[in-house]
């Protein structure tokens, strides 16, 4: 532990994160007593921590495709929902372990009993997000706060699962005790570390998780996987309560730089698409901060419009069922006209469709580094002819018979006729890897306004659960709902849509017991621009498509035990672990 301390430590600090963190002695000589003497050191030490944290722009994005949000270019389809990278994690029990140390050796440090208190909460907290990581996707997992040493006690070491409901209390426990002694708002240089909201935050989600399993799941294997039902109106209660104190503690807002919902002056999709681009802004309650060249990513190297790029891009693709969870700005639900329909430009049947469609989502016509985004599968010629090979329009050489950005069958081009734009630089082509730095952002006070909401509908309390919903809804700019047309599946999708591709659906499909019944045999649909060629102009078609090359020409299949991945991993290095349920 202590070696692989003090490579950490002095790898950050030649890396140059920190300068002149001590000037008294040579680093090879730093031992571990001297970093728990030292208040830089620490905070390295806690930093990695945070870092550690399974959040931010790596293949957690791609999770969109393991839901009814997206696809892969290549139209590969997830077979096996339980057992695939994104829903495993065998590496969590080495940060545990890390937590587990700072916690016991940073009370042998000198600095302030306050300071060592909120530097614990800090850790507190941290230890939890990793906890909740494991039981969202396991259920029940060992818990483990102390520090395990190895001295040929193997047997000693190998610990049995707790209950998935010892787990979530757990968590309720670290994150209501973080929060104690953790402060309202940090330093500007420490922004990006834990708050007293931040820990309410986490528990909001948290426990409205628990509190799904409770009521729409079932227990398993004596409770390590399930919670009893009777658990779930404590769970949503301390959903609701922590989410309560994160509003009435008005540290956070919804952006509203870009659009004012009370006079709706100004542009409700550039105001959301803004959010995840205006650094600092009110919204956001934790993120993991980037900065070019030292910690930089490849998110618009991954994800920009084939057109653009020779370079990967086109990461994943959003189909035609998310299009249409986006409703109309009058509150109808947000099937398209597609059958048997002309329209006399791109944007034509998207009008009036909700504003966070256009803030999360590229489509043809969309604006993006200096040109309209071009989708359109082929050309029908003036005599009815289709032609949709790269190839020019005979009648028309300067046009290309398949848009410059596809959708095409080969390469990396969208199959779907959409791309992301959550995120996105849409200034400029981004096209070089490690060169992406907006921030990631875990949390925001629109997830704690639909917790809140959740929570309260499934308490009986639906004026409350109104009147945070509608608060989302109106900055998006689409009308707001009665008490009457609120329901939990209204609730669901406007989840859906406001939290799009932000790592949340996957885990709200897994915590609903949806999954079973929403990719029953089900394909996944993109939607296909045609032009037609008339009398020098060019009028649009459309066609909903399935099969190849949207997926690989098989329907997907969640069933029972997809609910929970594989512990496979687990079980090779503990024999104490029993799998889940169908593995």
């Amino acid at each position: 532990m202590k070696t692989k301390l003090l490579t950490l430590l002095i790898g950050i600090l030649l890396s140059g994160c920190i300068e002149d963190v001590l000037d008294r002695k040579p680093l090879n000589l730093i031992s571990d007593k001297d970093v728990w003497q030292s208040e830089q050191l620490i905070d390295i030490y806690l930093v990695s921590l945070y870092d550690a944290i399974p959040m931010g722009f790596t293949s957690r994005l791609s999770q969109s495709a393991l839901t009814d949000e997206a696809t892969y270019p290549d139209g590969a389809v997830v077979k096996d929902f339980g057992n695939v990278s994104h829903t495993l994690n065998t590496g969590m029990y080495a940060f545990i372990r890390n937590a587990n140390y700072f916690l016991e050796q940073v009370k042998t440090s000198p600095l302030p009993p306050e300071k060592i208190a909120v530097l614990t909460a800090e850790c507190r907290f941290i230890r939890a997000f990793y906890y909740l990581d494991l039981v969202k996707k396991y259920g029940g997992m060992p818990i483990i706060q102390e520090v395990q040493t190895f001295n040929n006690n193997l047997p000693e070491l190998q610990v049995k699962r707790n209950t998935e409901a010892e787990v979530y209390d757990f968590i309720l426990q670290e994150l209501d005790e973080a929060a104690k002694d953790l402060p309202e708002t940090q330093a500007t240089a420490n922004s990006n570390r834990a708050t007293k909201y931040t820990a309410l935050a986490l528990k909001s989600r948290a426990m409205l998780y628990a509190g799904s399993v409770a009521k729409y799941g079932n227990v398993q294997l004596n409770g390590l996987a399930g919670i009893p039902a009777d658990k779930a109106t404590k769970y949503f209660t301390e959903s609701l309560n922590a989410a309560k104190a994160v509003i009435q503690g008005n540290k956070f807002a919804l952006y509203d730089k870009l659009y004012n919902p009370e006079t709706k002056a100004g542009d409700p999709a550039a105001n959301y698409q803004n959010i995840f681009r205006d650094e600092g802004n009110k919204e956001v309650i934790f993120q993991k901060a980037y900065r070019t060249p030292d910690k930089a990513h490849s998110y618009d190297n991954w994800f920009i419009p084939e057109g653009y790029t020779t370079n990967n891009g086109s990461g994943i693709a959003p189909t035609l069922e998310m299009v249409e969870s986006y409703e109309y700005i009058d509150g109808r639900p947000g099937k398209l006209e597609i059958s048997n329909k002309v329209y006399n430009s791109a944007d034509a049947i998207f009008k009036d469709k909700d504003p966070r469609f256009d803030g999360s989502i590229l489509r043809s016509g969309s604006p993006f580094a200096g040109r309209p985004v071009q989708i359109y599968r082929g050309i029908y010629g003036s005599n009815g002819t289709l032609y949709e090979s790269l190839a020019p329009f005979p009648e028309d050489p300067a046009m290309r018979q398949v848009g410059r950005d596809g959708p095409f069958p080969e390469g990396n081009f969208s199959k779907t006729g959409f791309y992301i734009k959550k995120y996105m630089n849409t200034a400029n082509a981004v096209v070089e890897p490690n060169f992406s730095d907006q921030n990631y952002i875990e949390i925001r006070y629109a997830e704690v306004l639909l917790n809140y909401a959740e929570a309260a509908f499934e308490l009986g309390d639906v004026p409350l659960a109104l009147d945070a919903i509608n608060q989302v809804r109106k900055r998006a700019g689409i009308k707001t709902l009665t008490a009457g047309e609120l329901t939990m599946e209204r609730l669901r999708n406007e989840r859906k849509v406001e939290l799009a591709f932000e790592d949340k659906r996957l885990w709200d499909i897994r915590r609903w017991r949806i999954g079973t019944d929403l990719f029953r045999n089900t394909y996944l649909h993109g939607l296909w621009p045609y032009l037609k060629y008339e009398n020098g102009q060019y009028k649009y078609m459309h066609k909903a498509v399935s099969g190849y090359p949207i997926d690989d020409g098989l329907p997907r299949v969640f069933n029972e035990r997809d609910y929970y991945s594989t512990l496979s991993g687990y079980i090779a290095t503990n024999e104490q672990i029993v799998n889940n349920p169908g593995w």
